[in-house]
């Protein structure tokens, strides 16, 4: 029901193999989505609108890597949007309830930290 995103640096992000395969969601989306276009598996996100808060960085899915020494996760973002995967929303409460008890504080937004930056990017760009 959940992946696990990494925030990294565009320019520490490539694709080392395969990037013919890869194919962008939407292209109208904030966040262009890249999957691959055989499997339908969802890589990374990038930004592409310079005036956006969070330009310059990317949105790796990590739960996809075999490689150690990804960050840790440190909260549940958008926890609200299991239910259109599937989930019963009335268990809602429960699934909070355990990503709390995983030290996981669950947001139906971003965090206080990123909403944070957008706030202050807005207010140094207008």
């Amino acid at each position: 029901m959940f992946s696990q995103v990494a925030v990294v640096a565009r320019d520490k992000v490539s694709v080392t193999e395969n990037s013919h395969k890869l194919i962008i969601i939407d292209e109208s989306a904030t966040i262009q989505r890249y999957a691959c276009k055989e499997c339908g598996t969802h890589m990374f996100g990038r930004i592409e609108n310079t005036g956006h808060p969070f330009h310059g960085l990317d949105f790796v899915h990590t739960e996809l890597s075999s490689e150690q020494g990804w960050s840790a996760p440190e909260f549940a973002a958008f926890v609200s949007s299991i239910i259109e995967s599937g989930a019963a929303p009335e268990s809602m409460g429960d699934v909070r309830n355990t990503l709390k008890e995983l030290g996981l504080e669950p947001y139906d937004c971003l965090s206080p930290v990123l909403m944070d930056a957008i706030a202050t990017h807005i207010a140094n760009n207008g």
